[in-house]
């Protein structure tokens, strides 16, 4: 009776330990431990290819130690990269899922921000022919042909490619793990559009003052709560390396380059020569840099956004002046609404992108808000194992 209390007891134990500290079934390796433990018994009892002659060790002692044994050398394949594996890969799954519906809203018209980006264009071009190739350009970012939702397509089929290979430990999922849940979070319906206000509020400043920003103070009101200098129409969309990129020169000076047919802002526009010194300082708000960059900002493009602040820090060093990071502090401009709608993401910020079935917005638009994943987290550490 004794020896039974201390089977099902250690049988128990397992199932615990399973679950708890190694993210398994605990029920499973609680049978399993069940049918092992009479084969270990039955080892002691019968000397199986084991001398037990002259073995100082009581059964009972025999029986937990050939119990550990078998048990531990099975949970020992737990900390493997099989499971975080499964996980990633089905999560990547998931994001695909949630990339697509954000493509169908799109397709449909469902969120607010997109519905405006047209309406305001097609005005603009009215107002201004003689920028209608601009305004066809900035149009397009409400579809899914836009930079900003093939920029999350990309992503996506890059993400694939930084999967560790297969027998790598756990901590080597981090950065793969980062990426998921930033892509997620900027899949969203809702946060898209939120990100769509920058290229909307470009056209609201094309058009003089006729059409009024959205989620956003008006241009006159953010330049002067934030000491910002102005940059001309277009100035949201600088730095968002979805739109262009920093190119540094032999002299370490970096200057604003404009991507494809975005070239049209400083072709019709004109403006000054942006360089980034002078724009880390005076920049104003625009949601990609105050809310969004974590979202909208692929790994590669925030290790090039690292070395050209790196780079003007050292020649502003070197030459006896003060560089000011572009984001040393957050810029005001956002509207209430928006305000209020990211401080209520940062109180949730703590779900993470899994399993979690997608809801309607009151606009209509799906929201793929990410759900619960355990074991993936923005933190630096990496995937968790257990709970």
């Amino acid at each position: 009776m004794e020896m039974f209390i201390l089977w099902v007891a250690l049988s128990i134990a397992v199932g615990l330990f399973a679950s708890n500290y190694r993210n398994r079934s605990g029920f499973g390796w609680f049978v399993l431990s069940l049918l092992i433990s009479p084969f270990a018994r039955l080892r002691v009892r019968c000397g199986l290819q084991v001398p037990w002659r002259g073995c100082r060790m009581k059964p009972k002692s025999v029986l937990l130690a050939a119990l550990l044994v078998c048990v531990g050398s099975g949970l020992a394949g737990c900390s493997s990269d099989g499971g975080v594996r499964v996980r990633v890969e089905a999560a990547i799954e998931r994001l695909g899922s949630a990339v697509a519906r954000l493509g169908e809203d799109l397709d449909a018209n469902r969120l607010r921000n997109a519905q405006l980006i047209k309406e305001y264009a097609a005005k603009v071009a009215a107002q201004k022919p003689d920028i209608r190739d601009l305004t066809r350009i900035l149009a397009r970012e409400a579809t899914r042909e836009g930079t900003l939702y093939t920029g999350l397509t990309t992503r996506l089929d890059e993400v694939k490619a930084l999967l560790p290979p297969e027998g790598a430990e756990p901590q080597a999922y981090a950065s793969v793990a980062e990426e998921i849940n930033s892509l997620a979070a900027a899949s969203a319906s809702d946060e898209f559009d939120r990100a769509l206000a920058d290229p909307l509020n470009v056209l609201a400043d094309l058009s003089d003052g006729q059409l009024p920003r959205v989620d956003s103070v008006s241009a006159g009101a953010s330049r002067s709560a934030n000491a910002a200098t102005d940059f001309g129409p277009g100035s949201q969309l600088v730095g968002n390396p979805n739109y262009g990129q920093w190119q540094t020169g032999s002299g370490g000076t970096s200057f604003w380059v404009w991507y494809g047919q975005f070239a049209l802002m400083r072709d019709l526009l004109g403006g000054p020569r942006i360089g980034y010194g002078a724009w880390a300082g005076g920049r104003d708000y625009s949601y990609y840099h105050d809310y969004g960059r974590r979202n909208y900002t692929s790994p590669s493009a925030r290790r090039q956004q690292t070395q050209v602040e790196s780079t003007a820090r050292r020649k502003f060093a070197s030459e006896g002046r003060t560089f000011r990071s572009p984001y040393a502090r957050q810029r005001q401009g956002a509207s209430s609404r928006v305000a209020r709608q990211k401080f209520a993401s940062r109180s949730t910020s703590g779900s993470r992108f899994g399993s979690g079935s997608a809801s309607r917005t009151s606009s209509g638009a799906t929201s793929s808000r990410p759900a619960s994943m355990r074991g993936f987290g923005s933190s630096s550490r990496g995937p968790r194992r257990g709970k």
